[in-house]
């Protein structure tokens, strides 16, 4: 009988190791396959070429691909409504900015998905400082020239945006009201798409994010008219800051951010945090950043708790400028 309950007694131990081992071995596998990052703009813009750079950088990481799926319209809220429907099983990532995460909880009278509570903050991935990129042809070289030249031409002039309540659609309203100008502006389904237009002479300017910019400026396809920034940055030191201007209160930067559906487990949300973290440190993503002009984000807002903190502050930040606008979008 003794013998019997020992023997039973060291089944029963060995079939809880095999389990631990078993849960041990099914946790340590995460992820088995390719991930996706959506992408709420065209493809080309910003937000886009940030999240090719991010995803490579966690895939390797990872040691699966982090696929890049774009979903544009309504300014970022299609493919954010999507990621917020999508199973939180650790397999879809979203990447956002100040004006879809941020500016459109004030700016919308009602999305179809609430930010803080069906979304996960994975970690900031990169500040991008804001540049009015101008048609080449147009004379204006720093923000009083510009804001003159709009005195004068306001009324036929028009501004680019990637959509009503992204980032560039928020920097024309900023500009317009900072220069006290009433430019139209004109939407498109991406940025990408708008400096395109830009670049040919179809719009007159846009407020663009480095990202996109920079390139189109140092080939001389688009015109840097200011960085809208205290002081010029190393990417484009020919280009006037807002600083040297009668502007020079005039700061505009837009902060970048992974997150998860909400549901995602939190084991799997640390180990997406770790690889965001690994990626940001690799040389060869902070190198194609920096060439961008992009700026690494502060290593709190780096982590899923310090990204939550940053989403929730600047919610709350956003709320009386966007009411200063007078504008609620249905």
């Amino acid at each position: 009988m003794f013998t019997s309950n020992l023997r039973r007694v060291a089944m029963l131990a060995g079939i809880c190791m095999f389990g631990s081992i078993v849960g041990t071995s099914a946790a340590a596998a995460y992820p088995d396959r390719a991930l996706t990052m959506i992408v709420p703009f065209a493809a080309g813009g910003p937000t886009d070429v940030l999240a090719r750079v991010i995803a490579d950088g966690m895939s390797r990481e990872l040691g699966q691909t982090v696929i890049v799926e774009n979903a544009p319209g309504a300014g970022g809220t299609v493919g954010s409504s999507r990621a917020a429907r999508a199973p939180g099983d650790g397999y879809t990532l979203l990447i956002g900015n100040v004006g879809t995460l941020a500016a459109n909880v004030s700016l919308y009278k009602k999305l179809p998905f609430d930010v803080l509570r069906d979304f996960t903050p994975i970690g900031s991935v990169g500040d991008a400082p804001q540049i009015v990129s101008a048609r080449p042809d147009l004379s204006a070289n720093g923000l009083d020239e510009f804001a003159t030249y709009l005195k004068t031409h306001s009324a036929q002039m028009n501004a680019g945006s990637a959509g009503v309540g992204s980032g560039s659609f928020l920097g024309a309203l900023i500009l317009n009201s900072a220069l006290g100008e009433k430019v139209e502006i004109v939407n498109y389904r991406g940025a990408g798409q708008a400096l395109t237009d830009v670049m040919a002479g179809h719009i007159d300017y846009m407020v663009d994010s480095s990202t996109t910019s920079v390139s189109a400026i140092q080939a001389g396809k688009a015109r840097g008219i200011a960085v809208l920034r205290a002081t010029r940055i190393k990417a484009l030191p020919d280009v006037p800051a807002a600083g040297e201007s009668s502007y020079s209160n005039l700061h505009y930067d837009i902060w970048n951010m992974v997150l998860a559906p909400s549901a995602t487990p939190k084991d799997k949300v640390a180990r997406l945090g770790q690889a965001l973290q690994s990626a940001l440190r690799d040389p060869a993503v902070a190198e194609r950043l920096a060439a961008s002009g992009i700026e690494m984000p502060a290593t709190d807002h780096q982590t899923p708790d310090g990204a939550a903190k940053l989403l929730q502050d600047e919610i709350e930040r956003w709320r009386p400028l966007v009411s200063g606008l007078n504008i609620a979008l249905d």
